[in-house]
């Protein structure tokens, strides 16, 4: 699927909207870590449970921004997302002892957050425009 938009000649046009989208996500992410800390100061087991909300709500949120601007971004987006979270897993970014099941949730829902968001914008979009055609006739 990656492949055959590598081959395509708007490969470079979606990769950028990707990697603008995940820098945007990312600050968004940072600011609502930011935010959650000070007001609410979670102990540190609750903190790894807001993060992963605040994870997958921004990799949704990416995903349907990356489809609103262009449809073939979504795929590089989430392997964008799957490669940070492989790197972060390797690096062990998270000082707090967590089971395999969490890593491997942020592995494999950080993507399908990415394509499965994307896939129901444009899918409600979709219907929601044969609707108007019908009524227009």
């Amino acid at each position: 699927m990656v492949w055959s938009s590598f081959r395509s000649r708007d490969c470079l046009i979606s990769i950028s909207i990707a990697m603008s989208v995940y820098i945007v996500m990312e600050i968004l992410e940072y600011a609502a870590d930011l935010t959650i800390s000070k007001w609410v100061a979670p102990q540190p087991t609750t903190y790894v449970v807001l993060a992963s909300v605040v994870f997958l709500t921004a990799s949704a949120i990416g995903g349907c921004v990356a489809a609103r601007i262009r449809r073939g971004a979504t795929k590089f987006l989430a392997l964008i997302v799957m490669i940070t979270v492989a790197v972060l897993i390797d690096l062990k970014v998270c000082t707090i002892p967590v089971p395999w099941r969490y890593e491997f949730g942020f592995l494999t829902l950080g993507p399908l957050a990415v394509i499965i968001t994307s896939t129901l914008f444009w899918t409600l979009k979709a219907t929601r425009s044969c609707h108007v055609s019908v009524y227009v006739r």
